[in-house]
């Protein structure tokens, strides 16, 4: 047992264990554990909930400067920690590292024994020690006698109780990184929505090293770190500023106009009983405009730039007459995706005969754009003064949200945008509330899931019954392959975060497709018993890959038919094997040296789903985009014989699969492959039991919907590289040269759905 593997154990499960479950896990007795943690600067110890909890600290820091020699600090992209890099996927590419094992990052991790940590324990550890990864706790939040403390509307500091993050509390503060201050705060800071689940135990745990610690390097007594650039003291003084006092209304409170406010007067938020409301400054008031419903409707008339009326509201100049007018709104849904009545805000622009075309929708002879109203509205609520770059047919475009103007990059004409909401009518509110329809982004589950066995959070395994027709059709889709094998059962996977962004994803493709429906396909993928918790819980992913490449490009593997899946399964007594949907989309031939599926007409904009073995006869898929997968059914099975199968890898040489005497064709795998842990969707760092519904408080992501997120028309259209996500076994795949084509062809046993 070592200081680094106690490390290890701790950031597996947030960040902190109890006293007793560390000397359980490692046999200790507590005297051998007291003294490495006693004479280690990597751990502190601290009592939560009259519990003993042991937490992991570092003082490994990233840098801030992009080349800095002599340094030692890590050189890596914090969003590349965090899951998903934007900027990885433009063509430039990211400029900061996003590789643990190069020189600079190797040194620093051996150095502070952190080297066998991977990118989510990584992840854990850096975000309760550098406290430049997640915003502080407001204390004037948590201070004074009002109900919102001693702090301003704006801050940019987390509104949440401290007491709450010590133990349990019951005060009329923010209890719930859901709620909305708390939750805009965290993804200002670039926090995806996977990780929300995790910010209590993280908040937790910092607020704990705060107490313990009396350095200068405490949580909100920090120096200046000179690696942080020339504005960082500029900076931390803009924050530092006492709060000015800022009382007016902005914005409509969400549980009022849904029928109760606990708050009252006291509330911050307007209320009112329509998600919008019309204001006119008459002196140093605002009052209510009579004609609120009628104006909101011109209002969401992209092609009006004024209201109906005698006394008509001028929207661009947001005007009456001589005085200003305002509108209040509730929260944009991108922000709050599950809430009721939430303002959905629709991006227009003009064409050149004065039409307002809503963005990633085919009107006339105009390309389909490639991003959407939901997924400009969350980079514009990201950032407002960003720069957008999309696609729409053969051209690339930007839209800049300061000038809400869209260029050309090529031909250089410019076309006006305008962001306006979607109308809701008095009549729509009494519906939506009385039959709480959920939001458009809301993907139901499918009908056959159990949907009491659907938990929020993580997965639950559902027993299938050996009579239902859904486990003959899996049976059957199994057994044109594999004979001589007996299935003990057949689960169905019931992950609704995973479930959701895959549909996400789906409703993406299509429209990236013109409308048309996207090739869907299951199939297999066989895997390590050990892996099986983290797949469930976090889909595969296939960029922590081996080293030795793959056959088709570098990707997650799947299998047309489940013999060739079974190679990659462990023969441990018990096999395992995935039947997955995938979206495979429109593919061509794959190549070792693809990071992503190619260009169709050479250019950068337009691209293939996937890649596969043989396009008039694929038998191998090749999907690079963790999104386009969900795993559907686990199939546990053994050799009925109790003998080696005749698929089954010889023992002594792994790496070569010996197929029947009458195929006359021996191939050998070119690698072998594994997945190692990630961050970009893991729910869990610890390893609860696979059976059960995974939605403890060690659950490590937490859907958006974080989503995210990280969730939401960005989470689902950087569909986020968001993502590094779970730990499983990826299959290798068989050389070119190699797969002899003289291998006779098996059925074809995939299922495709329409």
């Amino acid at each position: 047992m070592t200081e680094a593997a106690i490390v290890k154990k701790i950031c597996a499960h947030n960040g902190s264990m109890n006293y007793d479950d560390l000397t359980s896990v490692f046999g200790l007795h507590d005297e051998a554990l007291d003294s490495v943690v006693a004479r280690s600067e990597s751990f502190a110890v601290a009592f939560v909930n009259g519990q003993k909890r042991v937490i992991a600290r570092s003082k490994v820091r990233l840098c801030r400067v992009q080349n800095c020699p002599g340094c030692a600090n890590l050189h890596l992209c914090k969003w590349f920690l965090f899951g998903s890099c934007r900027f990885d996927r433009g063509r430039r590419g990211c400029r900061f590292s996003h590789d643990l094992l190069s020189g600079q990052n190797a040194l620093v991790l051996t150095a502070h024994g952190l080297n066998t940590l991977d990118v989510k324990e990584l992840c854990i550890l850096l975000m309760q020690s550098d406290y430049s990864f997640l915003p502080a706790v407001c204390h004037s939040y948590n201070n004074g006698t009002g109900e919102y403390g001693r702090c301003q509307e704006n801050c940019k500091r987390l509104h949440i109780c401290e007491k709450y993050l010590r133990g349990s509390c019951d005060c009329i503060r923010a209890h719930d990184f859901y709620e909305p201050h708390p939750l805009k705060t965290l993804q200002d800071r670039g926090v995806p929505a996977e990780l929300m689940v995790v910010m209590k135990d993280l908040y937790s745990n910092i607020e704990a090293l705060r107490h313990l610690s009396k350095a200068p390097s405490a949580p909100n007594a920090a120096g200046p770190n000179p690696r942080r650039g020339p504005n960082a003291q500029n900076r931390r003084q803009e924050t530092q500023r006492p709060p000015q006092n800022n009382t007016e209304k902005t914005e409509i409170c969400l549980y009022f106009i849904k029928g109760h406010c606990t708050h009252g007067v006291s509330c911050r938020r307007e209320h009112s009983t329509l998600p919008y409301k019309w204001e006119v400054k008459e002196g140093l008031e605002w009052k209510a405009l009579p004609d609120n419903e009628a104006i909101e409707k011109d209002y969401c008339d992209a092609a009006r730039t004024y209201s109906s009326g005698m006394n008509p509201v001028y929207f661009d100049t947001m005007t009456q007459g001589s005085h200003s007018v305002r509108r209040l709104s509730t929260v944009p849904s991108v922000l709050q995706p599950t809430f009721i009545l939430t303002t959905e805000w629709i991006w227009y622009w003009e064409d050149e005969f004065g039409n307002w075309i809503q963005y990633a929708t085919a009107e006339g002879s105009h390309g389909l754009s490639s991003i959407s109203s939901a997924e400009l509205e969350q980079k514009y609520q990201a950032d407002i003064s960003a720069v957008v770059e999309f696609t729409a047919g053969s051209q690339t475009y930007e839209l800049s949200f300061a000038d809400m103007i869209q260029t050309n990059k090529r031909y250089t004409t410019k076309k006006l945008v305008r962001r306006r909401p979607k109308f809701v009518s008095a009549a729509d509110v009494r519906t939506i509330k009385t039959t709480k329809r959920m939001p458009n982004n809301f993907k139901a589950l499918p009908e056959h899931w159990d949907k009491a066995l659907t938990p929020e959070t993580g997965y639950k395994s559902v027993l299938l019954q050996s009579t239902s027709a859904e486990y003959i059709k899996i049976k059957e889709l199994f057994g044109r392959t594999m004979t001589g094998f007996r299935i003990l059962k057949i689960e169905r996977i019931q992950n609704k975060a995973l479930w959701e962004v895959y549909q996400w994803q789906k409703d993406f493709m299509k429209k990236n497709n013109g409308g048309r429906d996207v090739t869907e396909k299951q199939l297999f993928h066989g895997t390590d018993s050990t892996h099986l918790e983290a797949i469930c819980h976090n889909n595969f992913d296939w960029r922590i890959c081996g080293t030795h490449g793959t056959a088709y490009g570098k990707g997650s593997y799947f299998a047309r038919d489940a013999k060739y899946s079974h190679s990659y399964t462990k023969d441990s007594g018990t096999r395992s094997m995935f039947v997955c949907r995938i979206l495979v989309g429109s593919y061509t031939k794959g190549d070792s040296s693809y990071l992503r599926p190619p260009s169709k007409d050479g250019g950068d904009t337009v691209f293939y789903d996937s890649c596969v073995n043989d396009v008039l006869d694929p038998s191998i898929f090749v999907v690079f985009e963790k999104h386009q997968i969900y795993p559907e059914y686990l199939i546990e099975y053994s050799d009925s014989s109790g003998f080696d199968s005749p698929f089954r890898p010889a023992a002594a040489a792994r790496r070569h699969v010996a197929v029947p005497a009458n195929a006359g064709v021996t191939f050998t795998p070119s690698h072998t492959s594994y997945y190692t842990p990630s961050t970009t969707a893991s729910s869990s760092l610890s390893s609860p039991s696979y059976t059960s519904s995974s939605s403890s408080s060690t659950s490590y992501y937490k859907p958006s919907s974080s989503a995210s997120s990280s969730y939401t028309a960005s989470y689902i259209s950087s569909l986020n590289a968001s993502s590094s996500s779970a730990s499983s076994s990826s299959h290798a795949s068989p050389s070119q040269s190699s797969y002899s084509s003289t291998t006779p062809k098996s059925p074809k046993s995939e299922c495709i759905i329409s």
